[in-house]
């Protein structure tokens, strides 16, 4: 696994007490992402497939396999999955929330919403995602062709935040630019 620590942005101060980490791999079988949170606040509201879960304290996984095409894969801290497929930022299919339920998560936090923690809290994210829920690419995982982008993010939380690991240019909050995709392993 590759330890990789994500920095603020797009942000007038940087909260003191907001740190991400995240142990990432990809094999053949699975890409696995293991997020070591600590934010000011965090809000989990959404618990169904597909919802908004980057209102909610979110870790997010974009992936690419060099198609010219990217899966979003966003968690909120309590493991709810919103997953896409896409070209850009407006033209995205939904996966099938039943393919969904093969991404196994786990949250200390455990998967009940909560509402909003207003006060400094740590979790941990365990997000494997197997080879079959890349339905739109034949090679399934390649590791070698594996560009993308990891990020947090909490847009709707008392402490709003965006994180990242590769630089994106924009004025505002963009994930959804895999011109700045980057390999990740």
């Amino acid at each position: 696994m590759t330890l990789y620590k994500l920095k603020q942005v797009w942000c007038g101060k940087p909260y003191e007490n907001l740190s991400v980490s995240c142990d990432f791999s990809a094999t053949k079988e699975a890409v696995t992402a293991v997020f070591d949170i600590t934010e000011p606040s965090v809000k989990a509201v959404y618990s169904e497939t597909n919802q908004k879960v980057f209102e909610d304290s979110c870790a997010e996984l974009f992936l690419s396999f060099g198609s010219g095409f990217y899966y979003n894969f966003e968690v909120n801290c309590i493991g709810t999955v919103l997953a896409q497929y896409g070209k850009n930022r407006c033209d995205r299919e939904f996966l099938n929330p039943q393919l969904i339920k093969n991404i196994e998560v786990l949250s200390t936090l455990g998967s009940k919403p909560f509402g909003i923690k207003d006060e400094e809290t740590s979790y941990r994210l365990e997000i494997k995602i197997p080879k079959t829920i890349f339905v739109f690419d034949n090679c399934g995982i390649n590791p070698e062709l594996l560009k993308g982008n990891i990020y947090k993010c909490a847009d709707c939380s008392p402490t709003p935040h965006y994180m990242h690991l590769f630089d994106i240019i924009s004025e505002k909050p963009d994930f959804h630019r895999p011109g700045f995709f980057r390999k990740l392993i």
